[in-house]
């Protein structure tokens, strides 16, 4: 099992600290806590990204049935 810290995790997803940080806030990406210290377990972060795409590409094809109507 591969652990991210803060830093990493933002590497991994090539966006900023701060957005990770109020992705964590509003509790929308998987990670837990050993005390203050944010940790992200890989494998769900990876899960996390997969149901991200799958999520957008239902709602694309939502939208495109929509306009076909």
């Amino acid at each position: 099992m591969q652990i991210f810290d803060i830093k990493d995790v933002s590497k991994y997803l090539n966006c900023s600290v701060s957005s990770i940080r109020m992705l964590v806030r509003k509790k929308q990406i998987p990670f837990f806590r050993i005390g203050s210290k944010l940790n992200f377990n890989k494998e769900a972060i990876d899960r996390w990204i997969y149901n991200q795409e799958t999520q957008n590409m239902q709602e694309n094809n939502d939208e495109l049935k929509a306009k076909s109507l």
